[in-house]
């Protein structure tokens, strides 16, 4: 594939990536969030970042099998939208859950499990994105 193709399949990938967060904001602007309108925010921004991820993951494994090696230059492209629904994610619980009390927040990390998970995992992507630069993978 010539890299004009890959570059005209990154705008549709663009807009596929960007649906979620235009449907979540679509529905705050309808007030059609629910009745806990964090808690509804912060599993759908969670649950693309999750999936994000693992769509991220599955490129190398889908190129092996197809022969599709172009399929390499979308795994960046997936990795930061997954980072940026992760941010989405952190941010909605930081500032609408907790309201930047940080004692609370360390208080959750080390009493709720799925919490110390949750950021750690942020911790890893904010590490993955921070050296995802062209200058940082030369």
């Amino acid at each position: 594939m010539t890299k004009n193709r890959v570059a005209l399949l990154k705008v549709p990938v663009w807009a596929l990536c960007l649906t979620p967060a235009a449907l979540l904001v679509h529905r705050a602007l309808t007030d059609r969030l629910g009745a806990n309108p964090v808690e509804f925010i912060t599993h759908k921004t969670g649950f693309w970042a999750l999936t994000f991820l693992m769509i991220s993951l599955a490129i190398t494994p889908l190129r092996r099998i197809t022969h599709w090696n172009d399929a390499i230059k979308f795994r960046r492209l997936l990795g930061l939208f997954s980072f940026f629904y992760a941010l989405l994610h952190f941010s909605t619980y930081l500032v609408l859950d907790q309201f930047f009390d940080f004692g609370a927040i360390v208080e959750d990390i080390v009493k709720r499990p799925y919490i110390t998970v949750g950021f750690t995992a942020f911790i890893c992507l904010l590490l993955l994105t921070l050296t995802s630069t062209k200058g940082s993978i030369r």
